[in-house]
């Protein structure tokens, strides 16, 4: 084969010679809520979004992973909507899983909450 060109053109008959611009990946598909976390996506929607952590991608190991699909759904349709006092009895928008099972009076233990940042050693 031919040293890799950017403007090499193939054919159909030699695209299995096409270096792969990708590689050693794996692909998966879940339901939303298994992969969940409880913080929007973007800073400037109402994206739901997602936990980071590959491990606990992959192992359905969500914010929502203990308290299911039902909770899931109620906490993210009112997410930013329902109003609670904060610990100086200001009010505040419902913010997270935790706040949420509070003013719902659902045990804490519903709550997976993402683990801490691992910090890189330097």
């Amino acid at each position: 084969m031919d040293k890799f060109e950017e403007t090499k053109i193939y054919t159909l008959d030699t695209m299995k010679d096409i270096p792969a611009v990708i590689r050693d990946f794996t692909f998966f598909a879940e339901e939303k809520w298994r992969i969940a976390s409880d913080k929007g996506g973007s800073g400037n929607t109402a994206n739901i979004g997602s936990i980071q952590k590959i491990a606990d991608i992959l192992s359905e190991n969500g914010v929502f992973a203990k308290a299911g699909e039902v909770l899931f759904d109620d906490y993210w349709a009112n997410f930013g909507k329902i109003e609670i006092l904060d610990r100086m009895g200001e009010r505040k928008k419902l913010s997270s899983f935790s706040d949420y099972l509070r003013y719902r009076g659902l045990p804490e233990s519903l709550n997976n909450p993402k683990a801490s940042k691992v910090r890189e050693k330097r």
